[in-house]
């Protein structure tokens, strides 16, 4: 599993590779992060080789299906006058792992092919699965996912393949403390040490629910320039509170 930090290096140097999911429960994270991918193409060629897909769109199987015919279309397109296509599919959950709907959870087993016939064409979703293990060396397709169902076959096919980054987890309580005092810094206010201790103390490393107090903290400390322990024990919940 790769880290933020090293997928940036990839990006930064034009070097990313063909697959990578990007998941965890901080959706802003995910989104900042997959964005910044489209700057492996120059500005200018952007708009033929940088393209996006929300699957959250698709809402139900035909949808879905449609989907994948047209961000596989997209992934086997040969880039224009750039080395690298970029392709992102955000809220890329609603289509790796899908709630299953009754007509879809048939686990039966499908029908012997009669001799003389033809093998059945491959399902969109198998062939899905067949870009997986085996993408476009020259496309970098991005997935963007919340939390993903591991039994799926898909899910652990791109596990196995492509470059996974947890986006919800910060690495160290460092790597915490300077996202807390650079994104404080955007409403020019700082936080104490104290304050910084005890924050951490009830989120831990889970960057959905720091961003989520850190931005409560900022609207209940307007017009001050410093956070405090008192703001924090005021505000912030510890986390297994009874009820």
């Amino acid at each position: 599993m790769s880290t933020v930090a090293d997928i940036r290096k990839q990006i930064k140097a034009g070097k990313t590779a063909p697959l990578y999911l990007l998941e965890g429960e901080d959706l802003q994270s995910r989104h900042d992060l997959a964005i910044e991918f489209a700057n492996v193409v120059d500005e200018g060629l952007q708009a033929f080789n940088v393209q996006s897909f929300y699957a959250n769109e698709a809402t139900n199987a035909g949808g879905r299906d449609q989907l994948i015919g047209s961000l596989l279309a997209a992934a086997r397109t040969l880039p224009m006058m750039s080395p690298r296509r970029v392709i992102i599919v955000h809220e890329a959950d609603r289509l790796l792992a899908p709630k299953r709907a009754k007509e879809e959870d048939s686990s039966g087993e499908p029908e012997p092919i009669k001799k003389g016939k033809r093998a059945p064409a491959m399902t969109p979703a198998e062939e899905l699965e067949a870009y997986i293990e085996q993408p476009e060396p020259m496309t970098t397709l991005v997935f963007v996912s919340g939390p993903l169902d591991a039994n799926r076959r898909v899910v652990k096919l791109l596990r196995k393949h492509a470059d996974v980054v947890d986006c919800g987890t910060l690495a160290n309580p460092r790597d915490a403390a300077m996202w807390i005092t650079r994104r404080l810094e955007k409403d020019e206010l700082a936080i104490e040490p104290k304050a910084l201790a005890l924050l951490l103390g009830t989120t831990g490393l889970s960057l959905g629910r720091i961003r989520a107090e850190i931005d409560k903290m900022v609207l209940y400390a307007a017009g001050e320039s410093t956070i405090t322990a008192a703001h924090v024990r005021d505000l912030v919940m510890p986390q297994n509170e009874p009820g």
